[in-house]
């Protein structure tokens, strides 16, 4: 009697081991030491039921200093630039899906503010000037680095790529394509197009392989609440068109996070917005399935 009850337990045990692994993710975020995405990774170890997830950082001293808002954070260090390496990450960690969120980073030039200053006194217009940190340019990260993560994810058997990526693609002319632009260097600046040309890159490797993709393009980042508003969801940057364009990165990580949840993200390209100009009459966005059946994807 009392064997009968133990094997009854342990298929028991078993069978709801077999049902949870069902339904849990293992993911990766890249850039988890980012503003957004640190914050990517943290809605997902907010859902120990859906996801088992960890953060990918370049060096150590980024561990430290994600590990210290949580304990319970998973983080492993591995380079994006070094293909291999970040394969063989993938590998270990068993990772069902990627969410990239690297990006270059300009600095500024701390003399370009002063002269900015100077011409404002002055009645006269400047903008500031920025620079990239040696191998942190567009070209490097946003080209060759999210190409990297492409191959490898593919490679190791990834099952779903999100790109979190920017507005503004559709357009060479954008300001933020000057960024670190330098006169006769075609590889130097061009944010926008080098993001885009690794979407277009993600789309074709996507065609031939098992693995899904879900691109998002968000408006201008701020730091604001998220989930408090009604998103809005555009292509091919006709939400640029729009008086206010911007998004919390709350709002932009569980976008991140339901695309995952969601089938109708799968394979699809898209903006993103908050509704500023009529939040008062739109109720902030829950629905995720309605969302994400929005019609349409961007071109390309």
């Amino acid at each position: 009697m009392l064997a009968t009850i133990f094997v009854t337990v342990y298929l028991l045990q078993t069978l709801l081991c077999i049902q949870s692994s069902q339904y849990i993710k293992r993911v990766v975020v890249t850039g988890a030491a980012g503003r957004t995405g640190s914050i990517v990774l943290s809605k997902l170890l907010s859902m120990p039921n859906n996801f088992l997830a960890a953060g990918i950082v370049r060096t150590k001293q980024s561990m430290k200093k994600l590990t210290k808002k949580s304990k319970n954070m998973e983080v492993l260090v591995s380079d994006i630039t070094k293909e291999i390496e970040f394969e063989e990450t993938l590998r270990a960690f068993k990772a069902d899906a990627v969410v990239l969120c690297t990006s270059a980073v300009p600095k500024i030039k701390i003399l370009s503010i002063i002269k900015t200053i100077i011409f404002k006194i002055f009645g006269k217009v400047s903008r500031p000037e920025f620079y990239f940190l040696k191998n942190g340019d567009p070209y490097n990260v946003d080209w060759l680095g999210a190409k990297n993560q492409i191959d490898a994810a593919q490679r190791a058997g990834v099952k779903h790529f999100v790109f979190l990526s920017s507005m503004g693609g559709t357009q060479p002319e954008n300001f933020l394509n000057t960024i670190g632009k330098v006169a006769g260097d075609e590889l130097s600046g061009n944010i926008l197009l080098w993001k885009r040309k690794a979407e277009q890159y993600l789309i074709e490797a996507c065609s031939s392989s098992d693995m899904k993709y879900t691109i998002i393009h968000p408006g201008g980042l701020t730091d604001k609440k998220g989930g408090v508003s009604e998103i809005l969801m555009g292509f091919d940057d006709e939400l640029l068109g729009r008086k206010l364009r911007t998004i919390p990165r709350e709002d932009v990580a569980e976008i991140c996070v339901q695309s995952l949840l969601e089938p109708a993200a799968a394979n699809k390209s898209f903006d993103v917005i908050v509704n500023s100009e009529d939040a008062a009459n739109n109720p902030p966005t829950t629905n995720w399935k309605t969302f994400f059946s929005t019609q349409g994807t961007c071109q390309y």
